[in-house]
């Protein structure tokens, strides 16, 4: 499951897991999940593959809170839950995945509040002290951010009424508001 040096910690897991499958209905499900550890994630604290049963998370999770590792597999593992109890038809972060959530204890959110990741991973802090682009629309003034510059991206609404959508790009400085999982 992850690195066979630690038994205990591995134990400990695979045990979470166990509990969240009997809860969720699926007694056993643990069994065909592969978690593993990733050095290269640097932004997301985790992946779920859920047709496949593989779960990767975040290696710096590992030297973090472990409500944080906790939290985070919980969500993943739910992903692959849903995937097992109701196929490829519900949205990622979906009610039925919401209820898992819930029923494991957790807050369902997608995202992890980014006070929650201070000095958890120093790649997320390096994101957020790059801040964002303010893509904004000079006449309706609607918005979107984006980590990066996206100058084809045109106001939806304006098109629709014969304009040209054209948006106004700008540069924020400091912190987004949270980084997370999938």
């Amino acid at each position: 499951m992850c690195d066979p040096s630690d038994s205990k910690f591995e134990a400990g897991l695979n045990s979470q897991l166990a509990g969240w499958s009997v809860l969720w209905g699926l007694p056993g499900f643990e069994k065909r999940l592969e978690l593993t550890f990733s050095r290269r994630f640097r932004i997301s604290l985790g992946r779920c593959a859920s047709a496949v049963g593989e779960i990767r998370l975040a290696a710096f999770l590992r030297e973090g809170p472990a409500e944080l590792l906790t939290e985070a597999l919980c969500h993943e593992a739910a992903h692959a839950a849903v995937h097992a109890l109701h196929g490829r038809g519900p949205k990622p972060h979906g009610r039925e995945w919401k209820e898992l959530m819930r029923v494991a204890g957790f807050e369902p959110r997608a995202r992890i509040p980014a006070i929650l990741l201070e000095g958890v991973a120093p790649a997320l802090q390096t994101e957020r002290a790059r801040g964002v682009w303010v893509h904004r629309c000079p006449v309706c003034h609607a918005s979107r951010t984006a980590r990066t510059r996206v100058s084809r991206w045109r106001c939806s609404n304006c098109r629709k009424n014969g304009l040209d959508g054209r948006l106004i790009v700008t540069r924020v400085d400091g912190p987004a508001s949270a980084e997370g999982m999938s």
